[in-house]
């Protein structure tokens, strides 16, 4: 290099501190952090709503800016995701038919090494990227075997909840890659008649913006609670030596008796049910007794069809 060439570089470099440690990422987690006996959707909402406060709140001191409205909205989707991955992973830990469709994939040594076997599961999740209506529709399908689910469709009643999903997460790849500029891709999957004119566009979310999303995640997150919750939970019937399946599914039928199914009935309870806002779920003795008269129903109409 030449003289020249070195006086370019110099005036070209601005003056700065030149970092000497090595950043100690170890002390950026909590480490006192115990996990909370939530279940995933009161995971998510709890997020949620703090997200909520934060953008709401500076709003009321006149904050409120475009810069913290795009990170709030990184926040959401990023919650909602990890409603997804907590729901998946507690769900293999309990119910049979997840079991056997994750026990086909593969782990990395280091996370069978050092996971606890709680955590495990969540192993199976570390290379797949939730933040799309596809991957979150699939990994319901493959690892759940919920019905009419799948990566290229989903049940009618939840179809408009993964539109807006979709839509959510086109968004949020302009805010992770492009600091909030969109680009063409996003543009061709938006719609791109409604969006050529915004292309290199950066966002620009207003408080209503804000709220629309966030109703919109929430809705998404009971809507597939609910329905997974009742898919799963009638499964654990229909496909047990008591549901008349050729080959079930699970080892061991319902005793038909809330003391008896407490223990077990509980595990599944716990993962769907939600004690935060404003739809708090019916205890568990209601859902209970719902799931027993399905019971009724589904093996009276099996009788039926039999004669």
């Amino acid at each position: 290099m030449t003289k020249d060439e070195e006086a370019i570089l110099e005036a070209l470099t601005p003056s700065a501190a030149p970092v000497t440690t090595r950043l100690d990422t170890a002390s950026w987690f909590d480490g006192s952090h115990t996990t909370t006996m939530h279940s995933p959707i009161d995971e998510f909402l709890d997020n949620l709503y703090g997200i909520n406060r934060l953008y709401l709140q500076a709003q009321s001191r006149g904050d409120y800016t475009s810069m913290l409205g795009a990170l709030a909205y990184l926040g959401m989707v990023s919650a909602a995701e990890g409603y997804f991955r907590s729901f998946l992973r507690r769900l293999i830990l309990i119910d049979a038919v997840c079991q056997v469709n994750a026990s086909s994939r593969t782990v990395s040594y280091g996370a069978a090494v050092h996971h606890d076997a709680e955590l495990l599961p969540e192993a199976l999740l570390e290379g797949v990227s939730l933040a799309s209506a596809k991957a979150v529709a699939g990994e319901l399908k493959n690892l759940c075997s919920i019905t009419q689910m799948n990566k290229d469709s989903v049940p009618h009643q939840l179809k408009l909840l993964f539109d807006n999903f979709e839509d959510i997460c086109q968004i949020r790849h302009c805010g992770i890659h492009r600091f909030g500029k969109l680009g063409s891709q996003q543009a061709l999957r938006l719609g791109i008649d409604k969006h050529r004119s915004l292309l290199e566009k950066p966002l620009k979310l207003s408080i209503v913006h804000l709220q629309d999303i966030a109703e919109a995640l929430e809705a998404l997150v009971r809507g597939v609670n609910s329905y997974c919750f009742a898919d799963i939970i009638k499964r654990t019937h229909t496909a047990s030596p008591a549901g008349r399946e050729k080959e079930p599914m699970y080892a061991e039928s319902w005793h038909m008796d809330f003391t008896a199914d407490r223990e077990r009935f509980a595990q599944y309870y716990s993962i769907f049910a939600s004690a935060l806002g404003p739809e708090k779920s019916h205890p568990i003795e209601a859902v209970y007794a719902a799931f027993l008269s399905f019971v009724k129903c589904f093996d009276s109409d099996s009788r039926s069809r039999k004669r």
